[in-house]
């Protein structure tokens, strides 16, 4: 496998990733949130999202729409209207994080109880290197709140449970394996560049189509959300994996 080294943050993942076709339309467009890309982005989405080009779990995360002339921005449970591009562009050169912000597509996500949620599969390397999907857990957003952060309030819930009000029996199945198989993907294609991690958290929204979107895929994935269901088989299977790497990484039998 040819080795790629690549200094990445979102945006950098995103301009990788969609050089590979298996994952390319996979990809919400991605770019880095100056004020002409913004503008573009609502000229042709109806919404984005703004966002640290490094990992936040979730906090300042913004969701921006136009309203009328002017343009709505939301993070949290805080709404604030701006009258103008201007104005809103001038919010984000006070925001906390001194690494630039990227600005997203804004994928409508699939709603349970009229919260929207989102999905992380878990790929890990089994002992002979190839990844595996060792978990799949949904993301319900807290109400109010647009992200599904476990650390951000986000409640794990089993993806089957997610998904029973949009699809069921067989057919709920056949797509969590898709989905599963999505994430494979991903983390195959990011490995190119990140060879020695063991694991990868690959995020997936789902559209009002049923169309799987790649948001993020984490390279330092927390394992505690899949300790957070009360089944516990996948988080014992993602320990076994873990400590099967670890042990492989210090040279133990």
């Amino acid at each position: 496998m040819k080795y790629v080294k690549y200094k990445l943050g979102k945006l950098g993942k995103y301009q990788f990733m969609r050089k590979y076709s298996e994952v390319a339309d996979y990809l919400p467009e991605t770019r880095l949130a100056t004020k002409s890309n913004i503008d573009d982005m609502l000229n042709k989405y109806s919404a984005l999202y703004v966002k640290p080009d490094k990992g936040t779990g979730g906090f300042s995360i913004y969701k921006i729409t136009k309203s009328g002339s002017g343009f709505v921005s939301k993070s949290g449970t805080v709404t604030k209207r701006f009258a103008s591009l201007d104005a809103l562009y001038r919010s984000f050169r006070k925001l906390p994080y001194k690494d630039k912000y990227i600005a997203q597509r804004g994928i409508e996500p699939l709603k349970h109880n009229h919260r929207p949620f989102d999905i992380r599969v878990m790929v890990q390397k089994d002992k002979r290197g190839r990844l595996k999907a060792t978990g799949i857990v949904g993301r319900l957003a807290k109400p109010g709140k647009i992200v599904t952060n476990f650390h951000s309030g986000g409640r794990p819930l089993p993806v089957e449970i997610l998904l029973s009000s949009h699809l069921r029996g067989e057919d709920r199945s056949r797509y969590i394996k898709e989905l599963e198989a999505l994430g494979k993907r991903a983390g195959k294609v990011l490995r190119k560049s990140y060879r020695s991690k063991p694991a990868f958290g690959v995020d997936i929204a789902i559209d009002s189509r049923m169309k799987p979107w790649v948001l993020e895929v984490n390279t330092m994935p927390d394992k505690s959300i899949f300790n957070a269901l009360r089944d516990k088989t996948m988080y014992k299977r993602i320990l076994r994996y873990a400590n099967a790497a670890t042990n492989e990484g210090s040279g133990k039998p």
